[in-house]
């Protein structure tokens, strides 16, 4: 039996609208955008995105007019990524997530976990 692979990065048209309002505020023109792993804290993974082309070993998935490259391994171990509106994250800006939460054990904050 085949496992279904999720979709490597969902975006809905309010994310779409605020992300590229969000580039051209800031004089981004070009549409090729990586999702990075930046590291980790106690609140778990952290994520970077950032103007790029294509590498061996990249997924790439396009969002409108938005290329989206995505190292294989963190698709493996992420399941994906979206990308909220600041509506649809309560109110509190627009955020990159993971489909898949990863537990930290960093164990250096009396208040995470």
């Amino acid at each position: 039996m085949e496992t279904l692979k999720k979709e490597l990065l969902v975006m809905s048209d309010a994310a779409y609208e605020e992300f590229i309002q969000f580039l051209r505020s800031n004089q981004v023109e070009k549409n090729n955008i990586r999702i990075t792993l930046a590291g980790y804290a106690c609140s778990g993974p952290r994520f970077g995105l950032m103007v790029d082309d294509k590498k061996d070993g990249d997924m790439e998935t396009v969002v409108k007019d938005l290329t989206f490259y995505i190292e294989s391994n963190l698709y493996d171990e992420f399941e994906g990524f979206q990308i909220l509106s600041t509506e649809e994250n309560l109110g509190q800006g627009m955020v990159l997530r993971p489909n898949k939460v990863v537990e930290s054990d960093c164990g250096t904050c009396s208040s995470c976990g």
